[in-house]
Parts: structure tokens; C-alpha cells; sequence
């Protein structure tokens, strides 16, 4: 990967070309969960996200390509209506909109709502829970080499244990550099502690720029720079971020960028007009 500012030997795996809309991490969470289903003998995923989730829109098109029935509830406090939310309405998947308040508890939401219906199978917001851990430790199975660090975006520290739960299978002695992009690196942390892999993760912060989904001019002048140096989409709210991360560490060995996919958030009306 040659990117400006850039250095070392880092090899980056293209989860992004797995599909246009069920890509990266986003498929490698769902994998799992879909033989799961099937070994239940269930046929709608209910799951859950917020307006711009690209999990959410992944589900959507994994139900339309499998025939399965999606439904999810969509953190709304208003009436919300974008790109994603269109493109997984074309997927048939049912929304429903609920309140932040009644977000919090996604259980009580599901058996509320499912609770009598036998076909429905339960998929945490993001894919998150030991299924998803499942699937993306076959990434580490897959890589060319047995890299000394592997380093992603991380919202939610899933695919991080996932990631080291494949190394430890693999007996690699790699690290996982999981790249904060939300303020909430001590909660990632508190997670990756309880699921017994401090040893293999750490969690870099001080790459939110602000917070989700808030991408600043310099922030978008290096992704859109990243971009026409490689032809390879990086979004700002994810792997953009990672890889300023990347630039800025500059981590010691031969390393692995995990590009998790998700580039739609490059092609809202809302995003263009600011920065193009």
C-alpha cells in the first residue's frame, strides 16, 4: 500500500471487494449468525442500527440474497430518511422506528415485538456477540503471512476480539492495533478485558475527530488523497481514520491494514455538498 506519509511493509486485506454493500467486517460478523439461523430452523433476522448503520443495510441484502426475511429497529427519535435507509428498503427489509429510550434495551424490544414469532433469530446491533468473533477469526486463518500487527477501525471492539480470537487460534504472536473512531475507547477496552484479549488488543484513541460520523476538512483532504493515490474507497467515518491512524503510529513490523468496507457514507447528498 503506497499512501503519503505512509511507511513500512503493510499488506492491506481487501475485505471491501467481498460485496458492493455486504462487505468487511459487516459480512464476516454475519456469517456465522446465518448458519446459526439455519441450524434453528429460523428465516428472519431481526436485528438492529441506527439511520447510517452499515450493518443494517448488510443485512438487508444478505435477507434479499438468501431469502430471508429482515426486519430492524432503527434508533430514530424522528422521522429519518437517507440513502441507507432506502437502499434496505429496496432489499425488503421492514423498519421500525423506535426511540432512543426504548433502543437501550434491544432484548425486551425483540421479545416484545417476536416473542411468539418461532421463525425470528436475534442479531445484536453491529452483529455483535460471540457469533460474529466466529467469523471474522477466519481473516486471520486466510492472511498470506503471520503479520507482527493487524490494525482496523473500531467502533464497537467486536471485530478486534474477533481478530484475536483468530490469532490465538493460529498461535501468532500478532497485535491487534483496534483504531477508536468514536469516543469511546474505554468501553472497547472494558469489552476486549472481559473477553480475556488485552494481552493481544489495544485500542488507540484519539482518532474520533469529534465524535461518529463528524469529518473534518483535514480528515477528508487525507482520505480523498488516499483515494486517488491507491483507486481504493476509504470512508471517513471508519477506514479513513484507521488510516490516519496508521500514518501517524507508524507501528514497528510487517503489517496487515484490515480495510473493513462500508463506503456509502461517501455518497450521501449531505456529505458531498460539504466536501466535494
Amino acid at each position: 500500500m503506497k499512501i503519503e506519509g505512509i511507511e513500512g511493509d503493510v499488506h492491506i486485506q481487501r475485505d471491501d471487494l467481498i460485496h458492493p454493500l455486504v462487505s468487511g467486517n459487516k459480512w464476516r460478523k454475519l456469517q456465522h449468525h446465518l448458519l446459526l439461523a439455519a441450524q434453528e430452523g429460523k428465516n428472519h433476522l431481526v436485528t438492529f442500527g441506527g439511520a447510517y448503520s452499515n450493518h443494517l443495510l448488510a443485512t438487508a441484502a444478505v435477507g434479499a440474497i438468501t431469502g430471508l426475511k429482515t426486519t430492524a429497529f432503527l434508533r430514530a427519535d424522528e422521522p429519518i430518511h437517507n440513502h441507507y435507509l432506502a437502499a434496505a428498503r429496496l432489499y425488503g427489509m421492514q423498519l421500525i422506528p423506535v426511540s432512543r429510550e426504548d433502543y437501550r434495551n434491544k432484548r425486551s424490544l425483540f421479545e416484545n415485538h417476536f416473542g411468539q414469532d418461532t421463525t425470528a433469530y436475534f442479531i445484536d446491533e453491529g452483529g455483535a456477540g460471540p457469533a460474529a468473533w466466529s467469523g471474522v477469526a477466519r481473516v486471520v486463518q486466510g492472511l498470506p503471512f503471520a503479520p507482527d500487527y493487524i490494525l482496523h477501525a473500531s467502533a464497537t471492539a467486536t471485530t478486534a476480539i474477533g481478530l484475536a480470537t483468530g490469532i490465538k487460534a493460529c498461535g501468532y504472536h500478532t497485535r491487534v492495533l483496534a483504531v477508536a473512531v468514536l469516543n469511546n475507547a474505554e468501553e472497547q477496552r472494558r469489552l476486549i478485558q472481559e473477553a480475556g484479549f488485552a494481552d493481544v488488543v489495544e485500542v488507540p484513541e484519539g482518532y474520533a475527530f469529534g465524535g461518529y460520523a463528524k469529518v473534518p476538512d483535514n480528515l477528508m483532504d487525507f482520505v480523498q488523497s488516499a483515494i486517488a493515490q491507491t483507486g481504493i474507497l476509504f470512508d471517513p467515518v471508519y477506514t479513513g481514520k484507521a488510516l490516519w491512524a496508521l500514518r501517524e503510529l507508524k507501528p514497528d513490523g510487517k503489517g496487515v491494514f484490515l480495510h473493513t468496507g462500508g463506503s456509502m457514507g461517501l455518497f450521501s447528498d449531505t456529505f458531498l455538498s460539504r466536501h466535494m
